[in-house]
C-alpha cells in the first residue's frame, strides 16, 4: 500500500483517487469521482476525514484517500 511520505498541511496539493466518496452539505450531498482528481487540503475534519478544496467548493473525503501530491517537476 501507499505511505504517505509527509504531514499534509493546510495548502498542500493532493490526490483523490477515482471511485472515491466526497461530502459537502451542499447539493449533491456525495459525489463519487468519476477519475483520480487534485485537491487543496485545508486540515482534519472529525477523526478520520479531511477537509479538501475540490472543484471551487468544500469537500471531505476519509483520509486514506487523500494523497500528497509527489514533487517531480
Amino acid at each position: 500500500s501507499y505511505k504517505r511520505s509527509k504531514t499534509m498541511k493546510q495548502g498542500d496539493l493532493c490526490y483523490i483517487p477515482q471511485a472515491v466518496q466526497l461530502f459537502n452539505e451542499q447539493s449533491p450531498h456525495v459525489i463519487t469521482t468519476q477519475k483520480p482528481i487534485a485537491a487543496i487540503y485545508l486540515g482534519d475534519q472529525a477523526d478520520h476525514h479531511a477537509l479538501l478544496w475540490v472543484r471551487g467548493r468544500q469537500m471531505i473525503a476519509q483520509k486514506r484517500h487523500v494523497y500528497p501530491m509527489e514533487e517531480q517537476c
